[in-house]
């Protein structure tokens, strides 16, 4: 099968006018964009399980150097994807073998860097070649370290656990004491011990208090729970 052009596939050239610029301003383009551009771009053989191509930003990404990494060869996968993550990576790969070449693909995972801590990549990929049985063969990746905005938002998760704990500490000790209220109050007006208005008032008007502490209470655990939902939505779609 023909590989599919890599200038067709993200410029899609034959909408735009991308042909018709100098050769050299064509050349000054594709330069920023593989070596200037903030973002990670390879070419990986899926066959050989070893990059073809990376750019610069890789190798600061990760802290490792071309001579450092080369050598890790068929092995580095096994040794820099997060184990967590691997299991999804070969699902992944071979999820490519029923997809269209123009499709969009993309893949998050951590990756180990040399300083021993693992970075998250959101990989935007591409299939570039395939075998003559259809099987892909070689993909470009886009890749952006999303590492902050996980972290934060791990951190947001944490947060809203502990405004969790609070809400059920705080829930449990109002709901024990406004229940002794209640009960005081019920007693007391079966066996007619309120005999002056003002008292019986006073007593009416703790019991829509009580009444309304306990809503308010259902309330805000109701909110925090919607809270929490729509979080976990965004944290799910916008990774």
């Amino acid at each position: 099968m023909p590989k599919p052009s890599l200038n067709k596939l993200y410029f899609n050239m034959e909408n735009t006018k991308f042909f018709n610029l100098d050769t050299n301003i064509k050349s000054k383009i594709m330069k920023h964009v593989l070596y200037n551009m903030p973002m990670v771009i390879y070419l990986f053989d899926i066959h050989q399980r070893r990059n073809l191509f990376t750019n610069e930003q890789y190798h600061k990404v990760i802290g490792y150097t071309t001579e450092e990494f080369d050598p890790l060869g068929k092995d580095c996968l096994n040794k820099l994807i997060h184990p967590d993550d691997f299991g999804g990576l070969k699902r992944f790969y071979k999820e490519l073998a029923y997809n269209s070449d123009t499709d969009f693909f993309v893949l998050i995972n951590r990756c180990l860097c040399k300083n021993g801590t693992f970075k998250w990549f959101k990989n935007c990929i591409n299939i570039l070649e395939r075998g003559k049985s259809g099987v892909p063969l070689t993909i470009l990746g886009i890749a952006f370290d999303i590492t902050p905005q996980v972290e934060t938002k791990q951190k947001l998760f944490d947060q809203i656990y502990n405004i969790e704990e609070v809400s059920f500490k705080l829930s449990h000790e109002l709901r024990h004491e406004h229940s002794k209220i209640l009960s005081i109050l019920n007693l007391s007006k079966e066996k007619d011990m309120v005999e002056i208005g003002d008292i019986q008032w006073l007593a009416n008007a703790l019991h829509t208090s009580a009444e309304s502490i306990d809503k308010s209470i259902y309330d805000i655990s109701q909110q925090l729970h919607l809270i929490k939902t729509e979080f976990i939505s965004l944290n799910s779609t916008q990774l």
